[in-house]
């Protein structure tokens, strides 16, 4: 919002608190004092506004404006107001300023309560904002569901991910039913962060109960099944996790590129270098992607030659062009270059490297966050399954 609209929103605000002071003092004679207060305070936080003065503006309007059921609404739009622009501290003092005033009825003291726990959200202080949620929840049948969402998201940023499926089940009630469409990925996400954790705690068993809760939740889970596949491979199960890590593509074949250094560790484990080719080829002609495509090519220089690759290779670039695939054919080149070939080869590795290293892998499909790192939940927005590997000449 621009400062424009903020200075008008808050001289209104004081000229308010002004006028109902000053209609107040008609209505009843003996508040003339109170009204020349008023008076005063009104002007004095209009001088504050023509100086720039925010903070004594706000301060003055506090003051200045007496706390009822006309004005609560004034009181709580400007603390939000405040807080969606980043002014978090200011927008906590006017809503401890409502919670102080013991004269509003229950439901406003629990309006102020949500709207103070949201600024806390917002300057990070998680914490307090979690013990006036679950007060809220507690008490307040109005506010109930709205505290429980904001709740689920101070677990989701606290990293309380059993907290934040018990508050999901309580926000609908639906603990042994499906829950709504919308609810079901994120409670999925849940149970897979703490399959991670269990995983990276070598406590297997409890992993395949959260991956099979986060399947139970949303069976579309890319996630889960990715965890299912490195999870029968820890337990040195190759087979099983191939079965798992295939059905991805069918889910979701952004995702590909997630599965293949795994699968391809599988199919070795067992083997069978044919079928890996096969499922390789079938994956290109379905879903082209350079990280197939690189895997492909480093298949065929196995199996083959350098020559057969780099002509794969080859073929393949002109069809559909890409940095990272013509660093891979440069790398083909190499090594069977000499001379000044070879160094003007090594050249344009480099650049080509230099130019890959400089775009970003992955990024999100809501706000537009990037970086070399795939994230369930995005950084920015936080949302989950947005963030998606690049697609185009400088990624996929």
């Amino acid at each position: 919002m621009s400062d424009l609209t903020f200075f008008i929103f808050i001289f209104s605000a004081i000229a308010i608190g002004w006028y109902l002071g000053r209609k107040s003092g008609k209505k009843k004679g003996a508040k003339n004092r109170q009204h020349k207060a008023l008076a005063q305070s009104y002007a004095q936080g209009l001088n504050y506004l023509l100086s720039e003065r925010h903070d004594d503006a706000i301060e003055k309007f506090i003051d200045g404006l007496e706390v009822s059921s006309a004005t609560f609404e004034t009181h709580l739009a400007l603390g939000n107001l405040l807080r969606r622009r980043g002014e978090h501290d200011q927008a906590i003092r006017v809503h401890q300023n409502l919670l102080a005033r013991p004269s509003l009825n229950r439901i406003s003291q629990q309006k102020a309560q949500l709207e103070l726990a949201r600024d806390y959200i917002a300057a990070g202080w998680l914490d307090r904002a979690e013990r006036l949620l679950q007060e809220l929840v507690e008490t307040s049948s109005e506010l109930r569901s709205t505290s429980l969402e904001y709740l689920i998201e101070v677990y989701r940023d606290e990293r309380e991910w059993a907290k934040g499926i018990h508050a999901v089940n309580l926000l609908h009630g639906r603990r042994f039913k499906r829950l709504p469409s919308e609810w079901a990925p994120i409670q999925a996400h849940f149970c897979c962060e703490l399959a991670e954790e269990a995983i990276n705690a070598k406590d297997y068993l409890s992993a395949r109960k959260h991956i099979d809760a986060a399947l139970g939740y949303d069976r579309h889970s890319v996630r889960a099944n990715l965890l299912l596949g490195r999870l029968e491979h820890i337990l040195g199960r190759p087979r099983e996790a191939i079965k798992v890590l295939e059905r991805v593509p069918k889910q979701n074949p952004d995702y590909i590129p997630e599965i293949l250094e795994l699968l391809i560790t599988c199919y070795e484990a067992i083997g069978d270098e044919r079928g890996l080719e096969h499922y390789l080829e079938a994956l290109q002609k379905e879903h082209p992607s350079n990280s197939v495509l690189i895997a492909l090519t480093d298949l065929i220089h196995q199996q083959q030659s350098e020559t057969e690759a780099a002509a794969y290779m080859g073929k393949q670039l002109a069809m559909r062009p890409s940095l990272r695939g013509l660093g891979h054919f440069l790398n083909l080149h190499i090594d069977s270059a000499e001379g000044r070939a070879r160094d003007n080869l090594f050249l344009l590795k480099s650049l080509v490297d230099q130019l890959i290293a400089s775009r970003p892998h992955y990024r999100c499909n809501n706000c537009g966050f990037s970086g070399n790192q795939l994230h369930w939940l995005c950084p920015s927005c936080k949302r989950w399954d947005t963030v998606r590997s690049v697609k185009g000449i400088e990624g996929e």
